[in-house]
C-alpha cells in the first residue's frame, strides 16, 4: 500500500469495481478510495506482494507496477489478454505483464488424467505459436504439450469432455462446442457472459454454458428464510417478473410453486434496511407497497406496486426501486438491519427566545437574528463561509463587533455524513488557517468539516451539500454527485472535472466549484448595483468582458448586470481567492488583498499583471491564480 500511495491520496472506504484488478462490479468490498481521482481499490489489492514468482514466468521475479491516475495504462496481461488495470506485475527485462487475479489464481503445472488425451500433459511456459488439438485455433501463448505425442491443447480444451451431464440441464446432456451456432445469442444462459473458444451446448433447447459455469453450475436449491419462508428451487430459462426487485433482465428465477413466488439469484440477499444519500432517513425493504401510482425517487420511472421496493417510514410517499436504491453512490454497501440508529442530536445551536439562539462556536453570548438592511451599508463577512452578508437573514451577535452569521450558515448541523465521501464530518472552528476543499479544490477560511478520521476537509459550502442538488443554474431536474474515472466537462465553466453533478436525464454536468457559485456579486465596475449569475444564453451577440477585455462566450456561465449591461467572466469577477477574508494580521505567512493598485503587481507565479481582483501575498510572493499558488509551492 505504500507504493500505492506514492501515486494516489487514500481514504479507507467501501466500492464496487476496483481500479487494481478491474473486478467488483456487482457487490461491496473494503478499500481505498483516492480523493482526487476517485478510483477505488480493493483492500486485497491495496496489499498485494511488491514481487512474486509466476510459473508462467519462472526466470525472473515480477515487481509490481503502479500506473498514476495521469498516466494511461499500455498493454495486456500475458495470461487472460485483458487490458492491464492500474496496478499489475511486470518484468522490465522481458516486458512481460499480468495482472492481480492472475498473479493469484493457482497454476496447474501438469494435467496428470486428462479428459482428451491418453498421456499426461505439462504447461510450457513461453509465448510460442501453437495449434489446439481439440478446437484447431492458432494461439500464441503457454500451451499445455504431450511429450509423447507432440500435440498441444488449451488448459480448457484439455480439461474438458465431449459430453457433460449438466445439472442445470438435466433433460438433454450438452455436447462441447468450439464454434458458436449463429442461431444463438452468442452468451452463456446462466451468467450472460460472452461465450469463448469453449462451451457447452444442447442444441434442442438452445442452451449454452460457459467453462466456468459448467464447473462451477448454481445450486438447484436454496433455503433462504430472509429472502422466502420455503425452499426454492432454480427454474432456468424462463422470462419472468421478480418478485423482489420488480425487473425482468435475467431469465433464471429461483421459485416457489406453492407460493407462485419467483425471484433472481441475486435478489435473495436484498438488505433490508439501509441509509442511502438520497434521503435523510433510514429504508426499509418491503415486499409490496400499498396500491396506487408510486414514482422511484432515485430515477422517476413508475414503481410496479406489486413487487418488492424500498420506502421510507417517515415519509409516506418516498419509495424507491431495488436496483436504484443499491447502487454504487448512492448507498453505502452497509446493512443496518442489525445496527441501532443514531438519534444524537446535531443542531448546532440552542434557540434561547423568539430570533436569539446560542451558538455551539459561539456559546458564550446570545445571537440576535436579523435583516440583510441592518448590516449598517457595510458589507459585513460571515464568520462561518467567509462570505459577505448582503441581502439575506443574518444573526449578529449581541455582544461582539466580528461574530457575525447568515441564517442558513447557523442551520448547519454539528455532524452530518457527507454526500461526497461518504464519512462521518464533524462542523469545526478554522477562521485563521488556510484549508483545501477536498471537494471543490479551493483554497478557504473560515469553517469546515472534518471526518472522523482527519483525513477530508470541506468547506462549509461543499459540506452542506445534499442530494438531490437542486441548482437553479438547471432548474428542470435534479442533479446528483457523479464519480468517474475519466474527466467530465463542466456546462457552466468548461473545465474538466472527474467528480461532478450530473443529471441523468438530459447529461448536463456542472463541476463541484461552480455548484457552489454565489448567485449576488460585488464588484468595483458596477458600484451601484450587485453583480448576477447569468446562468448561460443562446446568442448570436458577441459579448465581452470588462475586466480582461476578452471575448466572452455567453452559452457559459457569467456574471452580468442588467441594468448596465456589465459582463464578467467568472474568474474575472473574483479570481481564485473568493473564500478567503481580505486582509489579515502583519505576520501571517499569507494575506489575501485587493488588486486596486494604479499600477498592477507583477505575479511571481507566471510573471504577468495580475489581472483579477483578489491577490494571495505568500510569504515574499506576489500570486495572481490558484495554479501560480501551487507552482510556487512547489519549488
Amino acid at each position: 500500500i505504500e507504493i500505492l500511495k506514492k501515486y494516489y491520496s487514500l481514504y479507507s472506504t467501501r466500492g464496487h469495481k476496483c481500479d487494481g484488478c478491474n473486478l467488483g462490479e456487482d457487490c461491496y468490498s473494503d478499500g481505498y478510495r483516492c480523493i482526487r481521482s476517485g478510483l477505488f481499490f480493493h483492500t486485497e489489492c491495496a496489499t498485494s506482494n511488491q514481487d512474486v514468482c509466476n510459473a508462467y514466468h519462472p526466470q525472473h521475479m515480477l515487481k509490481i507496477k503502479v500506473v498514476s491516475n495521469f498516466e494511461d495504462v499500455h498493454g495486456e496481461c500475458k495470461i487472460c489478454k485483458g487490458k492491464l488495470p492500474k496496478m499489475y506485475y511486470y518484468c522490465s527485462i522481458c516486458d512481460f505483464a499480468i495482472d492481480l487475479i492472475c498473479a493469484r489464481k493457482e497454476v496447474v503445472k501438469n494435467i496428470d488424467v486428462p479428459n482428451t488425451h491418453k498421456h499426461r500433459l505439462s504447461l510450457v511456459p513461453k509465448m510460442i505459436m501453437f495449434s489446439c488439438h481439440i478446437c484447431q485455433l492458432v494461439d500464441d501463448r503457454f500451451p499445455y504439450a504431450c511429450d509423447i505425442c507432440g500435440l498441444n491443447f488449451h488448459k480448457d480444451c484439455a480439461e474438458s469432455t465431449p459430453e457433460l451431464s449438466y445439472s442445470c440441464h438435466p433433460k438433454h446432456p450438452l455436447k462441447r462446442l468450439t464454434r458458436v451456432p449463429s442461431y444463438t445469442n452468442g452468451k452463456c444462459c446462466l451468467c450472460k457472459s460472452k461465450l469463448h473458444i469453449l462451451f457447452y451446448h444442447c442444441s434442442i433447447c438452445n442452451f449454452s454454458v460457459d467453462v466456468e459455469c459448467a464447473k462451477n453450475p448454481p445450486p438447484l436449491t436454496l433455503d433462504h428464510p430472509k429472502a422466502h419462508e420455503h425452499q426454492l428451487t432454480l427454474l432456468p430459462q424462463r422470462i419472468f417478473v421478480c418478485n423482489a426487485c420488480g425487473m425482468d433482465d435475467d431469465p433464471n428465477p429461483y421459485i416457489c410453486l406453492q407460493c407462485n413466488f419467483m425471484v433472481h439469484r441475486n435478489c435473495i440477499d436484498i438488505p433490508h434496511i439501509i441509509k442511502i444519500s438520497r434521503h435523510v432517513h433510514r429504508i426499509s425493504y418491503n415486499d409490496c407497497l400499498e396500491a396506487g401510482d408510486w414514482k422511484c425517487e432515485v430515477c422517476m420511472k413508475e414503481i410496479n406496486w406489486t413487487c418488492g421496493a424500498y420506502s421510507c417510514s417517515k415519509c409516506p410517499d418516498f419509495a424507491i426501486h431495488v436496483r436504484c436504491a443499491t447502487r454504487f453512490g448512492i448507498w453505502d454497501g452497509i446493512e443496518l438491519e442489525s445496527i441501532l440508529e443514531d438519534t444524537t442530536n446535531s443542531k448546532a445551536y440552542e434557540v434561547i427566545e423568539e430570533g436569539v439562539i446560542k451558538h455551539f462556536i459561539h456559546k458564550n453570548h446570545t445571537l440576535k437574528l436579523k435583516k440583510g438592511s441592518d448590516a449598517n451599508g457595510k458589507s459585513r463577512r460571515c464568520t462561518i463561509c467567509a462570505y459577505p452578508i448582503f441581502s439575506t437573514l443574518f444573526y449578529d451577535c449581541t455582544v461582539c463587533d466580528y461574530f457575525i452569521i447568515h441564517q442558513k450558515c447557523a442551520d448547519l448541523p454539528k455532524k452530518k455524513i457527507d454526500s461526497f465521501y461518504k464519512m462521518s464530518m464533524t462542523l469545526v472552528s478554522n477562521s485563521c488557517e488556510l484549508n483545501l476543499c477536498d471537494a471543490c479544490q479551493n483554497y478557504f477560511e473560515g469553517f469546515m468539516y472534518i471526518s472522523d478520521n482527519g483525513i477530508i476537509n470541506l468547506d462549509v459550502r461543499c459540506g452542506s451539500i445534499s442530494e438531490p442538488f437542486v441548482h437553479e443554474g438547471h432548474p428542470h431536474h435534479s442533479l446528483y454527485i457523479n464519480y468517474s474515472t475519466k474527466d467530465k466537462l463542466c456546462n457552466a465553466c468548461g473545465d474538466k472535472a472527474c467528480m461532478v453533478f450530473s443529471c441523468e436525464e438530459c447529461k448536463f454536468v456542472l463541476d463541484v466549484k461552480c455548484s457552489i457559485l454565489p448567485k449576488l456579486v460585488e464588484h468595483k465596475n458596477d458600484k451601484d448595483h450587485f453583480l448576477t449569475l447569468c446562468y448561460g444564453v443562446k446568442t448570436s451577440e458577441q459579448y465581452w468582458c470588462e475586466v480582461c477585455e476578452e471575448d466572452l462566450n455567453p452559452e457559459k456561465w457569467f456574471y452580468s448586470c442588467d441594468q448596465c449591461g456589465v459582463t464578467l467572466h467568472i474568474k474575472c469577477t473574483f479570481g481564485d481567492f473568493i473564500w478567503i477574508n481580505p486582509g489579515g494580521e502583519a505576520e501571517s505567512i499569507y494575506m489575501v488583498i485587493p488588486n486596486n493598485y494604479t499600477s498592477r503587481p507583477v505575479c511571481n507565479g507566471c510573471d504577468s499583471r495580475c489581472q483579477y481582483p483578489l491577490i494571495l501575498k505568500y510569504k515574499k510572493y506576489i500570486l495572481c491564480s490558484l495554479q501560480c499558488f501551487k507552482n510556487v509551492v512547489s519549488r
